[in-house]
């Protein structure tokens, strides 16, 4: 039986594809093993979204290389093939097969009969039972990718080029998804796509998300949560919060910017005054609701004026959860011929300045929790502490967690749990037994 070593790096949707390619291998017969050296063939799936990703993905597929020399076959998949599919495999000879993303499901295929090609980009992508047979990395939460691709194109992003425009997944393939995962005990769903807000409009011809939020919430997942959502299309998830019971009371919202010129520049299709009115009208309407954005500083025409509006506007609205980072000139983008003016020493100025902003506003709103009893969805066991999980308003891998000091847990259980102190991002607490 071959060995297999998978490595996913990346994005949650990137690692929903390494769990199905992992399961794919599994039913083609192969072993799927948890170190490098002890397998036959190594396969990396790749990030390409900005540089440091490239770069990481990069230094991961040479770090591997190093083994090539006791006979074992290296394969690089994903997003850094699509990127630079005509760049890199002259320059790094080590690798046996570069594999697109599209072209995944025939990887265990060529696997068996020993014909890898040595660059693949056509094929179906993955089909419904595809994704019926993937096993979530974790045993009790799970990413549900809604979508493929986007058709947003704004300036300074990669993924069009990369994953093509705007592929949503039909409403009854999810469904069976999810019900499929609800059968399995997990007890958390995260949805997820380039921009979750767009889902429906390339099959159905409208945004339809909030439709499917109202048929998962009638699945029998304890937890549905959202990322990557767009501030030009949020108005219509006002009434599915308010209907939907498993819907956690938290929504990702990038806004990248406030100022008119940037947010014009970066292709955002929506200024200031748009941007303030959705905001606001989301936090007036759910105020139980807590947000989280992403923002972007030194991009090319960010001036000092256009930065301080940027940072009073997270100190005026007060984020629960903020995302910030620095400006790459992306080869490929339209933004690319902007140049990259910003020195990168002001862009860490002004990255170091927004970060500290966002911690003393975190500060600020840990001491409101002190006492609060919250859900804790008990997530790992961590040495020193009796479990170790996350309230409904912190989303895995991006937020603080919740560290369980008195009483007793299991790893998948959502419990009652007082809050006794913060840490830095993170909160103490204990389970309540009284709740």
């Amino acid at each position: 039986m071959q060995k297999i070593y998978l490595l996913s790096l990346g994005c949650p949707k990137n690692l929903v594809d390494s769990e199905i390619l992992s399961a794919l291998l599994g039913q083609a017969g192969f072993a799927l093993v948890a170190s490098p050296e002890e397998a036959d063939t190594l396969v990396i799936t790749t990030c390409a979204f900005i540089q440091p990703a490239v770069e990481e993905s990069i230094e991961a597929i040479l770090e591997l290389a190093q083994l090539k020399n006791k006979g074992k076959r290296l394969i690089v998949a994903g997003c850094l093939v699509e990127r630079y599919k005509e760049k890199l495999p002259p320059l790094l000879p080590e690798v046996d097969a570069w594999i697109g993303f599209r072209a995944l499901p025939y990887l265990p295929e060529w696997l068996k009969k020993d014909c890898l090609p040595k660059l693949a980009l056509k094929g179906p992508g993955w089909k419904d039972e595809d994704y019926s047979l993937r096993i979530p990395s974790h045993p009790f939460s799970a990413y549900v990718k809604i979508a493929e691709g986007c058709s947003n194109y704004c300036r300074f992003c990669t993924i069009p080029f990369i994953r093509g425009s705007l592929k949503s997944r039909p409403i009854k393939e999810i469904v069976r998804e999810v019900e499929r995962l609800a059968e399995m005990g997990i007890k958390e769903v995260v949805l997820v796509a380039q921009e979750t807000t767009a889902y429906g409009i390339d099959i159905y011809g409208r945004p339809a998300l909030a439709e499917l939020l109202e048929i998962l919430d009638k699945t029998g997942v304890p937890w549905l949560r959202l990322l990557y959502t767009h501030p030009k299309r949020i108005f219509p998830l006002i009434s599915a919060f308010k209907r939907c019971q498993h819907l956690t009371p938290y929504l990702d919202v990038p806004i990248q910017h406030v100022d008119d010129e940037v947010l014009r520049s970066m292709g955002r299709g929506m200024g200031e005054k748009e941007l303030r009115e959705v905001i606001w009208s989301f936090k007036q309407e759910l105020p139980q609701v807590r947000l989280r954005t992403t923002v972007m500083v030194g991009f090319p025409n960010e001036t000092e004026a256009a930065f301080k509006k940027l940072k009073d506007f997270l100190a005026e609205v007060a984020f629960d959860h903020l995302g910030v980072f620095k400006y790459y000139a992306e080869e490929g983008t339209a933004a690319y011929n902007l140049g990259n003016p910003i020195p990168d020493e002001i862009k860490e100025e002004r990255y170091q300045e927004l970060m500290e902003q966002q911690f003393q506003i975190v500060r600020e709103k840990h001491t409101r929790y002190l006492g609060q009893t919250e859900p804790v969805f008990i997530e790992r066991v961590e040495e020193g502490y009796k479990g170790v999980g996350r309230t409904a308003w912190q989303a895995p891998e991006i937020d603080g967690e919740v560290y369980i000091i008195e009483g007793k847990a299991k790893i998948g259980e959502i419990v009652p749990v007082k809050i006794l102190d913060s840490y830095d991002y993170d909160l103490i607490g204990k389970i309540n037994k009284s709740s």
